[in-house]
This record gives C-alpha cells, structure tokens and sequence, in this order.
C-alpha cells in the first residue's frame, strides 16, 4: 500500500467532535475499566475472604460490649485474619474462664455467709449439751474431777471448731488445709461421743461402726469434723429413728458411710443437692447450703461426696478423703 496514495485535510466539525470523542474515551476508559475491575475484584474478595471473618469479630464484639461471653468464634484459616480470629477466641475464652472462677468464688462465699447459722449450730448444740450434762450432774453431786475435766476438754474443742468456721466465712478459696497427722481412733471416738449427745437431744438413736484398720492419717481433722457435723446435722432432721454411721478403708481411701431412716432423697435432689443454693419444699431451703459446703470441703481434702439413697428407705451420703 503506497501511503503517497492518500490525502490529509482539515477534519469537518462533525468527524472533529468524533475525534475528540474518541480521544476522551481512549484515555478514561481504561480507568473507568481499572475502577470498576477493582471494585468489582474487591467485592468479590470481600464475600469470600473478608466477610465471614469481620463479622464474626463483630458479633464478637457486640457480645463483649454486653458483657455476654458465652458465645465461640469458629472462623479458622491461615491467614492473617484466621490468625487475628484465633487471637481473639483465645482471649476470649481466658476472659471466660477468669470471670467463670470470679464468679464460682463470689457464690461460694454467698454460700458460706449464707450458711454460718447452719455451721454454727450443731458445735452450739455440742455445748449446750455439755454443760447440760454438768448441770444436772452438779445437782445429783455426781459430778467428779475427772469427768468435769473431760467435758470441759470437750467444750474446748466445740469452741474451737466455733472459731474456725467463723474463718471459713472470709473466704473459702483462701482457706490453706493442714497437713497433720491424726490419732484416727482418738478421732472417730471423739466424734462418737458428740454425735451421740445430739442424737440424744433430739431422740434419736445413733449407731457407729468403725470398720477401718489405719491408726493414723494426714489431713485436716477440723475440716472433716466440720464435713461430717453437717452432714450429721442433716440426717438428725430428716430420720425417723436412727442414724448409722459406718467407717471403711480402702487402700488409700477413707470411707464414712452416713445413713438414716427417712424417706431418702428425690430424683431432683440426688442430681442438685449438692449445688450452691439448691433448696427445696422437702429441705426448708436448708440442707442444700449445708451439702455444697461439704462437697467443696470435700474436694479440698482431696476427696469427694456421693449422693444415694438406702435399699430399703432413707437417704446415704457417702464422704470420700485420702489418707
């Protein structure tokens, strides 16, 4: 094609606006093509990369900001933002765990002052059935030394328990459990004679058998005399006639093994009793306070508390502490 073949003129007002026309579009167009191309691209990457990840972040956020944390993020990937939604779950969930054990320890402590009447009571009653005892010795003038001497030692140690539980009130996580050792016959044979002046008061008869072989065990003796007075307390209300007490052993393992002749315990109450404020129209709102204690107290000496009922009526609890 020879181009000497051609002319060049000046271009009419017509084919001059098509001209510039055409120009303006051969520069915007490839922008306004980039525009739409990146918006276009960025939507698209925000639906499927962006979108899920950022809301739950806010959902996330929303739940923090009402002070509600139970929920979970679920969004896992390897990216930058995977890694932040991990971040946050796992912050997430440590807030949780914190606030979960603020919140157990502030109920136990609403139990604990809640059920000060209730502790109280039963080494109170011990007291007042010592110097009952006393009174009516003194007046009969059968009252000797020794035996004077004994039941003041008694009172002592009820007085003792009276202080330690006003302890326990403080706070229950702070209470450090001793680690001492126990004359374990001295121990069941003082707990026998105790438990049998409160059986007495309230006419009932009791009856203990002391099946274990150890002589001597590592434990805190006032907290567990502190677990069985309360569970002794409640089998006095809730029997008819008598209470049994039975101590086992098994290898490392001591066993008290406290019945009675009531009419046991209910479906509900083998599955709640021992939550914090559990009550009920059968308890009066009593012993509910009384079990969560002891199965706290139970877990701190390394143990643990079981709920059943007798073969033939009344309800058991069985208090499971290491040697």
């Amino acid at each position: 094609m020879n181009p000497e073949g051609y002319g060049y003129g000046e271009l009419t007002g017509r084919n001059q606006i098509y001209y510039w026309m055409t120009t303006i579009f051969m520069i915007f167009l490839p922008i306004l093509y980039i525009v739409i191309g990146s918006v276009l691209v960025a939507k698209v990457y925000y639906r499927l990369k962006l979108q899920i990840p950022i809301k739950a972040l806010k959902n996330g956020m929303d739940h923090i900001a009402n002070q509600d944390l139970d929920f979970q993020i679920l969004y896992t990937s390897e990216d930058e933002l995977g890694k932040l939604c991990s971040t946050f779950e796992q912050m997430r969930n440590e807030v949780y765990q914190s606030n979960r054990k603020m919140w157990e320890m502030l109920q136990e402590r609403k139990a604990l002052t809640a059920s000060v009447s209730h502790d109280l009571r039963t080494p109170i009653t011990v007291i007042k059935g010592y110097l009952d005892y006393i009174e009516k010795s003194l007046s009969k003038g059968s009252l000797t030394e020794d035996t004077l001497k004994i039941t003041v030692q008694n009172m002592t140690q009820a007085t003792e328990r009276l202080e330690r539980y006003v302890e326990c009130v403080k706070d229950i996580q702070d209470i450090e459990m001793k680690h001492e050792k126990i004359d374990w016959k001295e121990f069941i044979t003082h707990i026998a004679k105790d438990f049998t002046v409160l059986a007495e008061q309230h006419g009932k008869q009791l009856r203990i058998r002391d099946l274990s072989n150890t002589k001597q065990i590592v434990s805190d003796g006032e907290m567990l005399s502190k677990v069985l007075e309360n569970i002794f307390d409640n089998a006095l209300r809730f029997a008819s006639k008598i209470i049994d007490i039975v101590v086992m052993e098994e290898e490392n393992r001591i066993l008290f093994s406290v019945q009675d002749d009531g009419e046991g315990f209910t479906e509900e109450e083998l599955k709640t009793a021992t939550t914090l404020f559990y009550s009920s129209k059968m308890n009066g709102g009593n012993y509910g306070i009384g079990l969560s204690i002891c199965k706290i107290l139970c877990d701190k000496l390394g143990g643990s508390l079981h709920l059943s009922n007798n073969a033939g009526s009344g309800a058991r609890v069985t208090i499971v502490i290491k040697k």
